[in-house]
């Protein structure tokens, strides 16, 4: 029989750099025991939002001076760089918390990051909860070989902008994962629906690891209808922000044939008559030879 090998316990070095700390997306208890750690012995936390980081600390009775705690969130990252003796903070340990779950993810913190990798100084990685692999995880969805995986943060507000941004993704990913607040997710979903050629399966993950914490999955078109119908319902979607999972393998596909299609259309057409033509091409892709003949070659 072999013998066992037993490793001493060894705590957590002291070493000075930049901690991206992952927290709760809700329930306090999935904070990891060694962020319970670090955040103790950073000597200075940079927080987007110091009212909800005091809070956090409270509830691990994580002792921090008030001067421990700066801000740094989204319109004063790059002011609060200016500001940091970074010379200073080369000896320390500095943690980098958002509101919820881990920085730089559609939240502040990629700036700073930045900063510390330009001089050179240590960024350390403490992980933990992140909503877009937590709503994936639970949607049931199969990440297959040579599949792709589109995180697109926030759901763009402007017309154009979603346009362009669907566009985008539909040409290059399997999956995407959007965020969007509950108010707004009957628009991203006739966004879907004027987009798309067919009606494409949505996974919606609200308020995870919290109370009001829900799931819902269907067709763009089922949801969107009994949104219509019946509006948010309080016992579903009344509050908070979702995480939203659009299956876009079958539009890829759909995508990738059309750019075909368009091929063999320009080099096909100077040499055939169109009915001709319109015969190859139905047999080809599946489609209706009336309705080749009358959507691409009759003018």
């Amino acid at each position: 029989m072999g013998r066992v090998i037993q490793k001493k316990d060894t705590k957590q070095e002291r070493k000075p750099g930049l901690y991206v700390i992952s927290t709760p997306i809700g329930n306090l208890l999935d904070l990891s025991q060694r962020a319970k750690v670090i955040l103790g012995q950073c000597e200075l936390v940079l927080a987007e939002d110091t009212r909800l980081a005091n809070k956090l600390f409270n509830s691990f009775n994580i002792d921090k001076k008030k001067n421990q705690i700066l801000s740094c969130y989204r319109f004063n990252e790059t002011q609060r760089i200016n500001k940091l003796n970074f010379e200073k903070l080369s000896t320390c340990m500095v943690g980098l918390v958002s509101d919820a779950g881990t920085p730089s993810v559609s939240d502040p913190g990629s700036k700073i990051v930045e900063k510390y990798h330009q001089l050179g100084l240590p960024v350390f990685s403490v992980p933990g909860c992140c909503s877009v692999m937590a709503g994936f995880s639970i949607s049931g969805i199969e990440l297959k070989n040579r599949q792709t995986l589109t995180f697109g943060g926030f759901f763009p507000r402007k017309e154009k902008d979603a346009r362009n941004l669907l566009d985008k993704v539909s040409h290059g990913s399997d999956y995407v994962i959007f965020f969007e607040t509950v108010n707004r997710l009957e628009n991203l979903l006739d966004h879907l629906k004027r987009f798309f050629e067919e009606d494409v399966f949505v996974f919606l993950a609200k308020e995870m690891t919290k109370i009001h914490e829900a799931t819902w999955r269907g067709y763009c078109s089922e949801i969107l209808a009994e949104l219509k119908k019946n509006g948010v319902k309080k016992d579903q979607f009344s509050r908070g922000e979702l995480v939203v999972i659009i299956d876009l393998s079958n539009q890829k596909r759909i995508s990738v044939l059309n750019e075909e299609f368009e091929f063999w259309l320009k080099t096909l057409k100077p040499h055939l008559k169109n009915s001709v033509l319109a015969k190859i091409l139905s047999e080809k892709f599946g489609k209706n030879r009336q309705a080749v003949y009358s959507e691409f070659l009759k003018h």
